[in-house]
């Protein structure tokens, strides 16, 4: 299984505060409307324990008739308002698609909140996947943003 490896890097001002903002990255109800990768996907987050640190939560993403993607986050730093960082895994079929390291950056700002994202990528499904994890990564935050 060949890795590749890469970095996003993503600036986004939200216009609602910080602690706004902290609570929709973290709210199973939110991220399910705001976190889809695109326009036919969904996020489905059920029966899942309290983010906090330290916890696994399992979900599911992809099209709405099949979510068939399984997704593990990991907790790791639960800092509200200011730092959110997660682990992510991917797997479609039994598949590894990839894994991530998110840090979530929260700044409050005029009108709102700068959000600050970086994200390390580890993609085991081949070089054309990395478009597709930032188009998916791109489309979540665009829409975190309208979301408000």
């Amino acid at each position: 299984m060949t890795a590749v490896f890469g970095t996003l890097n993503f600036d986004r001002h939200v216009p609602v505060a910080a602690s706004r903002v902290f609570s929709a990255l973290v709210s199973p109800e939110d991220r399910m409307a705001w976190g889809p990768p695109d326009t036919g996907s969904i996020v489905v987050i059920t029966d899942q324990p309290a983010p906090a640190e330290g916890v696994r939560e399992l979900s599911k993403c992809g099209p709405r008739d099949n979510p068939y993607v399984d997704v593990a986050t990991d907790w790791v730093l639960i800092d509200a308002p200011r730092r959110l960082i997660f682990a992510e895994t991917l797997l479609a079929e039994g598949e590894i698609l990839g894994t991530s390291l998110a840090t979530y950056e929260l700044t409050e700002a005029s009108g709102g909140t700068d959000l600050r994202l970086t994200v390390q990528l580890v993609n085991f499904a081949g070089e054309e996947m990395m478009g597709e994890f930032e188009g998916g990564w791109t489309h979540a935050l665009n829409n975190l943003t309208a979301h408000f």
